[in-house]
């Protein structure tokens, strides 16, 4: 429902006491112990970085109460979009504590648990918990990436793209615990251009195709333990003999800007390329 407010001025001269009311006039129609829902920002920001993030324009909310079921006259997940203002159906919070849980891209879900799977290579965000009531009404959200972002240059090209194989694709997102949970059926994941996105956690060394001016190359993806909301860049060349070798790889949150950089030192096998990643903080 779309409720009109207007307020209407019938002389030049008013006293502060009418134009506050004017201002006012919307929470004043509303009741008692009842306010509207209001969404002040939605933002998402890269792990261990204080610079602006990114407006999410598209997102989801779940409402809970404090049991854990679902917020009085809130039946799923609502959808917000932005269009100079968040659109969203209206939702009125009560003395009742509301828990605000956040995610992104929105999906119908139909409990508390969000789908991730990383065959679509889809950024997945989710927010912290936000309490509030009619008394603290408006919503700031803040969103964080859910998955590690990879990306790989050529060469000094980013004009390549890349394909795994036997690794798990499916996992689940708690949104009121925040914990990842990853299942144990493998299958395949291809990169949308030169960046791939993977579940965080350790990982061993996998083999990964990587396609490059008309050319396949199989190349291993040394072991690691991947953190959420970082990006992990490799730089790749081309040896004398055609094969790919890793140059240089740096870890910095994803969001641009980051307090992060990496040294690489490098030593070599016969098998693969060993390396350590050491974190300097600025």
């Amino acid at each position: 429902m779309i409720k009109a407010y207007k307020c209407i001025m019938t002389a030049m001269l008013l006293c502060p006491t009418v134009l506050t009311g004017c201002s006012d006039e919307k929470d004043s129609l509303e009741q008692e112990g009842e306010k509207e829902l209001r969404v002040e920002n939605c933002f998402s920001r890269g792990v261990g970085t204080d610079v602006d993030g990114s407006l999410v324009k598209d997102f989801g909310m779940v409402l809970l109460d404090d049991a854990g079921d679902t917020y009085t006259g809130v039946p799923g997940p609502v959808h917000v979009t932005y269009d100079d203002g968040w659109i969203f159906p209206e939702v009125t919070l009560t003395e009742a504590t509301c828990r605000l849980f956040a995610f992104s891209p929105f999906q119908e879900i139909p409990g508390k648990e969000l789908p991730v799977s990383l065959v679509s290579q889809t950024d997945y965000l989710a927010s912290e918990e936000l309490r509030l009531n009619w008394q603290n009404h408006r919503a700031s959200i803040e969103m964080k990436h859910l998955l590690s972002l990879l990306e790989f240059t050529v060469e000094g090209s980013d004009a390549c793209t890349l394909s795994m194989e036997g690794l798990p694709v499916v996992g689940a997102y708690d949104l009121t615990s925040g914990s990842l949970s990853v299942k144990d059926n493998n299958g395949s994941i291809a990169s949308k251009g030169n960046m791939l996105l993977l579940f965080p956690g350790k990982t061993e060394e996998r083999r990964t195709q990587i396609h490059y001016r008309d050319n396949v190359y199989d190349w291993y993806l040394p072991a690691n333990t991947f953190e959420a909301g970082k990006k992990y860049t490799y730089v790749l060349s081309l040896s004398k003999e055609g094969m790919l070798i890793l140059s240089g790889v740096s870890v910095r949150p994803w969001q641009a800007g980051g307090d992060y950089t990496g040294s690489i030192k490098r030593k070599y096998s016969i098998n693969s390329l060993v390396y350590w990643v050491t974190y300097v903080h600025n």
